[in-house]
């Protein structure tokens, strides 16, 4: 990376003790601090390297408005879109053809209305989607997405989940008047919605609602997630919950728990911190070569990059971000991961210099300007 933005990674061991339990009590765990450093200006061409593009076919059958949510496995992109399909939709991650979609139709058996996250088990090959509006986690075949069957929960509309083990379920929940968890946010429960431990004992930050719909994740055979307005990485392993990575950003940091305590309403805290220069919202994707972390600033949106083979890292303005590349003046934000590189997007309606890159180029016959994105997957520098 470019000397004016790269800032070496500030790596060492300390030992922390985790401020939560579990059904095996109080975890010990080694913390990995990733400081990103103060935000730099740089060019695409200093952070990235495309290896490929990938427009995703356009049709009225598969026409989608956003990219909430996105998972590569095998041969198959899967994303969920919410703003115009409320819809999983499948496509191929080899020519971008549309094969499959989930769309909400209803609340019969295996129907739901309003999506808000899934889960790709690939232990036993299936899809769960979890309907926070209706509080129903639905279960499908990964391959045929065929439904099979329903999930009950422990409480109702969690925050988020995923599948750590077979038949065992793992949900976030936010931290509510009538608590039924006695102030643990993490709860483990079994396919009837009984519950099989708790964890992570909720700051007052846990009543606000706002974070990513899909805060888990899958590494290295481990599920990691990252809490609302926290800047910890969690991994559940054996029932126990330990913070694995810290993350700072030079001078700049997220709400202090004072801001959250100030007032019971949540529309007094959100209007505090979005009139500050606090960090919210964070997205995180991880795999084995990088760390990438999507946030934002008031209404700003920043990328934070640490190379973990270089140890070098790099903390941007998107909007900022000097299109060398010929993307047609746009950088591709991250939105997912398929392994050891990063996926971004690209639309074209949104594109506001000419295309210069010659393989983008090529891939646009295929392309519709105001249909489905281009996805590009990269290397970082």
């Amino acid at each position: 990376m470019h000397k004016i933005f790269i800032i070496f990674i500030t790596t060492f061991l300390l030992i922390t003790l985790v401020d939560c339990t579990s059904r095996k009590g109080e975890s010990h765990s080694v913390v990995e601090v990733v400081d990103f450093g103060n935000v730099q200006t740089c060019k695409s061409s200093e952070l990235i390297r495309v290896e490929r593009f990938l427009p995703l076919e356009t049709s009225d059958r598969c026409l989608f408005g956003s990219i909430d949510q996105l998972e590569v496995w095998k041969d198959r992109i899967y994303l969920l879109d919410t703003y115009k399909t409320n819809a999983v939709l499948v496509f191929s991650a080899t020519d971008g053809k549309f094969i499959h979609k989930i769309e909400g139709t209803g609340n019969g058996p295996g129907e739901f209305l309003s999506p808000h996250s899934f889960w790709i088990d690939r232990s036993d090959g299936s899809l769960y989607i979890l309907d926070r509006m209706m509080s129903k986690l639905l279960k499908y075949d990964l391959e045929s997405l065929d439904y099979e069957e329903e999930i009950k929960l422990p409480d109702l509309a969690p925050l988020a989940f995923c599948v750590p083990t077979e038949g065992d379920y793992l949900y976030y929940f936010p931290l509510r008047k009538n608590d039924l968890f006695c102030g643990k946010q993490y709860v483990e429960a079994d396919k009837e919605g009984n519950v099989l431990s708790t964890a992570y004992d909720a700051l007052a930050s846990g009543k606000i609602l706002h974070g990513n719909a899909a805060p888990f994740y899958s590494y290295g055979g481990k599920i990691r997630f990252c809490p609302y307005f926290s800047n910890c990485i969690y991994e559940w392993m054996n029932d126990s919950l330990k913070v694995c990575r810290e993350m700072k950003w030079g001078n700049r940091t997220l709400p202090e728990i004072a801001v959250f305590e100030k007032s019971e309403d949540s529309g007094d805290v959100m209007r505090e911190i979005l009139s500050s220069d606090y960090i919210r919202f964070l997205y995180v994707y991880e795999n084995r070569a990088a760390l990438a972390v999507k946030y934002y600033v008031q209404k700003d949106l920043y990328l934070s990059v640490y190379n973990k083979s270089s140890g070098q890292v790099a903390n941007v303005k998107a909007a900022a971000v000097q299109d060398d590349l010929g993307l047609g003046g746009l950088f591709p934000m991250p939105v997912g991961t398929d392994e050891d590189l990063l996926v971004g997007s690209l639309s074209l309606l949104d594109m506001e210099e000419k295309i210069i890159s010659p393989e983008l180029k090529a891939c646009l016959k295929q392309a519709d300007e105001e249909g489905n994105p281009v996805l590009v997957f990269y290397n970082l520098k």
